[in-house]
């Protein structure tokens, strides 16, 4: 008889060890999807962080356009191209490289 009752403890672990592999495969999917959401939410934190930087330096560029003089010339001459009258603007263009 002692050998009966060791063969239904190892069928018996052996099927709770089955179960147990069936349950984790259920769950393996779901697993992996949360990875790939925690992924996404760190993907799209970083690019809320960029997003707040940007318009940080925007807010600046914002405040420096109205009250700053001397950084509106600078942008009209830089970015627009304008000049004072009596000013002549060189532009120089690179050489193409064959």
């Amino acid at each position: 008889m002692n050998v009966w009752r060791l063969i239904q403890r190892v069928c018996l672990i052996l099927t709770l060890l089955l179960l147990a592999g069936i349950v984790a495969s259920f769950f393996r999917p779901l697993i992996q999807r949360q990875k790939d959401l925690r992924a996404r939410e760190d993907a799209l934190r970083q690019d809320i962080q960029r997003q707040a930087e940007y318009l940080r330096l925007l807010k600046l560029k914002q405040a420096k356009l109205q009250e700053d003089p001397h950084f509106i010339e600078k942008i009209a001459r830089e970015d627009l191209g304008y000049a004072k009258p009596g000013e002549t603007i060189f532009r120089f263009m690179d050489e193409e490289q064959p």
